[in-house]
């Protein structure tokens, strides 16, 4: 397979997942993308874009983010870009997901989702600009990971 590139320029609005959801269909139809693959990257893009929306701005202005995906038979690569408060997901700590309900802290529960489903996680920060690149491995669906829906193997 040829290699498939496609760039989101999104403002900072909640309503704008539509769009990351159309890419994301538009993307999985041109490559081999089980319906698991395809779940893991809405959720990831979601996460990421949510993330950023609720809690990387501290003004009430427009902001740019945009979200570059490519793929070829090896792997899928995300970058995404925004201009919002410096945030280093690869520093976040991740949450104590055997504590009970009752006492577990809010947040982070997110980002462990995205981590959990991608292989490489970078962050850098350039000219006031958090980048995120993410890799996932496109082989074949790895049956040592489960799906965190129901438990299960994938």
């Amino acid at each position: 397979m040829e290699k498939i590139s496609l760039s989101i320029k999104l403002k900072n609005r909640l309503v704008d997942l539509d769009k990351i959801k159309k890419a994301v269909l538009k993307m999985s139809a041109n490559i081999n993308c089980t319906k698991q693959r395809f779940r893991e990257l809405d959720l990831i893009l979601e996460e990421l874009f949510t993330n950023v929306v609720c809690h990387g701005f501290k003004d009430n202005k427009e902001h740019d983010i945009n979200i570059s995906l490519s793929c070829d038979d090896s792997f899928l690569m995300i970058r995404m870009e925004d201009d919002g408060e410096p945030f280093d997901i690869t520093a976040a700590a991740a949450p104590d997901t055997k504590c009970s309900l009752e006492k577990r802290c809010v947040g982070g529960l997110g980002i462990h989702f995205v981590k959990h489903f991608i292989d490489e996680c970078k962050y850098y920060r350039k000219k006031n600009k958090n980048i995120v690149v993410l890799k996932k491995h496109m082989a074949k669906d790895d049956p040592t990971k489960t799906d965190l829906e129901s438990g299960q193997k994938s």
